[in-house]
């Protein structure tokens, strides 16, 4: 579940709520929140009712408890990259998404919304240093946490990709508990 997700769970454990109530308690835009409260309709985690021209929205299970994968987008040209990290890391913690260019990554970040993303520097298209300036550039994607994983060693590429606003920066080869362990940091997430 996107974290976004469940802070619109947590207001709905309140009990029912119109669209404009749940934005008044949530910091997101209208716009978001009910791009979020379709998905988890979608998921079949919320429903809503109709009345005259407000949506009271409800959770479709109350004692179930909700509990998603985190998403984690990959964005590297080499597959043999994105197969490593998908064999290697929680399966039932972790779902992977993934993206052979950094078009293809933005894409993936606005349309699937990961909770983290692992980018390379060195792709087609649009390079990880662009994607990351993009990203920090749009409100809705800021705040979302990037991790380089790259072949380039240079503490000038290094610094560059800090200066870009990332969260973290890991060394081709690379050892997946490592990866696994950063992004459990990065999110804040325990065992």
């Amino acid at each position: 579940m996107h974290w976004r997700e469940k802070e619109l769970y947590n207001v709905l454990k309140q009990g029912k709520l119109t669209t404009t109530e749940i934005v008044g308690r949530v910091n997101m835009s209208k716009a978001t929140a009910l791009k979020y409260l379709d998905h988890m309709k979608e998921e079949d985690q919320v429903d809503c009712e109709e009345i005259g021209t407000a949506k009271i929205w409800f959770l479709k299970y109350d004692t179930e408890k909700v509990q998603d994968k985190i998403k984690v987008l990959v964005a590297d040209d080499d597959k043999n990259v994105i197969e490593i990290i998908r064999r290697s890391i929680n399966k039932d913690q972790f779902e992977v998404l993934d993206a052979a260019n950094g078009k293809e990554a933005l894409g993936m970040v606005f349309s699937r919304s990961p909770d983290i993303l692992i980018l390379d520097i060195m792709m087609p298209e649009i390079d990880g240093y662009t994607v990351c300036k993009e990203l920090k550039e749009h409100d809705s994607t800021k705040n979302l946490p990037i991790i380089i994983l790259s072949a380039k060693t240079n503490i000038d590429d290094k610094l560059k990709a800090m200066d870009f606003g990332i969260d973290d920066y890991m060394v081709k080869p690379f050892d997946p508990r490592e990866l696994e362990a950063r992004i459990k940091m990065r999110l804040k997430l325990t065992a």
